[in-house]
């Protein structure tokens, strides 16, 4: 997970980790084959209420690209 400092402290930068950690482990782990996946969080995550986060990140499997090649 990142989330860039655009001009905000840390403080700020670890609240937007923490919701974000928290919304995918509500709406994505489930959802969700064993994958490595960054999630880089935009300005908006500053400001963005926890429903928009949820529904942001709920939206993220049907965005994924898919493939039928596994790699060992």
């Amino acid at each position: 997970m990142v989330v860039p400092r655009f001009g905000h402290t840390a403080v700020e930068r670890n609240q937007v980790k923490r919701r974000m950690r928290e919304a995918v482990r509500l709406r994505l782990l489930k959802a969700l084959p064993a994958v490595d996946l960054l999630l880089r969080a935009t300005p908006a995550a500053y400001k963005a209420p926890m429903a928009v986060l949820l529904e942001e990140i709920a939206t993220l499997p049907a965005r994924l690209p898919r493939s039928d090649v596994r790699n060992p």
